[in-house]
């Protein structure tokens, strides 16, 4: 990254949030209106073209969210093996891919497509904001942490490839990938959120641990709270664990404090494709999970707080 950070490309005075503070997407100022941008794109996940295309367009809208901000254009991005794979799968993965931006009210204004010996698709993102963009780590002590989505994601997806993933393991995960984030901004925002990020790649403690980043305050979560899909335990045991999860737990396992078991903490390390988001919010929010569903639509889960006992470490209990 260093190399980057030279550039004198990057250091446009207009640029608010980019490679020096990096969080879920870039943000530049244009006058009153702020610009946020994302991409995102990856190998089939789900073994149903018109699904993969639906989490393609989630997963890419989830960045725009996640920084407080309002989808408003995407181009779509296709590397296809034509001659292995004909246009006709192409076609259902796009066709989900713009059902998704089209629930989102998200305008598909084109794209580009090479040809790949390995099918991916995703899209680049655009969406705007006229408030100040919500960070990933403008914490503040005694903030109380929630999640909207239940963690397993990468272990049903591993599942999936070794064809052991039952049909309704692949059902659960696949709507709660396809799920968008929209509204679970809107109560984000209605409860003054302090912090917001999405919990993808990195796992719910890797975006933990990013969420109290140079802030000198520590969180602590309730291992017991933390909501998993069905099934995601009991492949756990048998072993299935994908190689990105594994990696997110080696990189956080030094800022983690805990004697509950591995397996429970590695759950927490699952690399999440198109997953909920962490929300911070202030310690004297009086939070209705039965309300908030009857309000927005959306499941969430209180699972801790933010407070100063351990200086950027996580306690896991």
């Amino acid at each position: 990254m260093k190399q980057f950070e030279q550039h004198k490309a990057l250091k446009s005075e207009n640029l608010i949030v980019g490679l020096e503070n990096p969080d879920d997407g870039g943000v530049i100022n244009v006058g009153e209106t702020k610009i946020i941008q994302t991409v995102d794109f990856f190998t089939p996940i789900l073994d149903n073209p018109y699904d993969w295309g639906r989490v393609a367009a989630a997963n890419a809208l989830s960045d725009i969210y996640a920084m407080g901000g309002e989808p408003i254009s995407a181009l779509q991005l296709v590397c296809w093996p034509r001659e292995e794979i004909g246009f006709d799968i192409l076609a259902e993965v796009i066709n989900g891919g713009l059902d998704i931006m089209g629930e989102a009210g998200c305008t598909v204004i084109g794209g580009h497509s090479i040809d790949d010996k390995e099918p991916k698709y995703g899209f680049s993102v655009t969406g705007i904001i006229k408030d100040n963009p919500l960070l990933n780590n403008s914490i503040s002590d005694k903030d109380t942490l929630y999640i909207t989505k239940p963690l397993g994601i990468g272990i049903i997806a591993t599942a999936i490839k070794k064809d052991i993933a039952s049909e309704e393991e692949i059902l659960e995960a696949t709507n709660t990938m396809v799920g968008l984030n929209k509204e679970a901004l809107r109560f984000a925002k209605d409860h003054n959120a302090n912090a917001l990020t999405d919990i993808t790649g990195f796992g719910l403690l890797g975006h933990l641990s990013e969420m109290i980043r140079d802030t000198k305050l520590s969180a602590e979560i309730n291992s017991d709270k933390i909501p998993v899909i069905n099934g995601v335990e009991e492949l756990l045991r048998k072993d299935i664990y994908p190689s990105g999860s594994q990696r997110n737990f080696a990189s956080v396992k030094d800022k983690l404090i805990y004697k509950i078991e591995d397996d429970k903490i590695k759950l927490f390390c699952d690399a999440q494709t198109s997953g909920g988001l962490l929300i911070s919010l202030p310690g004297n929010s009086a939070i209705n999970p039965k309300e908030v569903k009857e309000t927005y639509g959306i499941d969430i889960w209180e699972i801790g707080e933010i407070n100063t006992k351990y200086n950027e470490k996580i306690n896991i209990i």
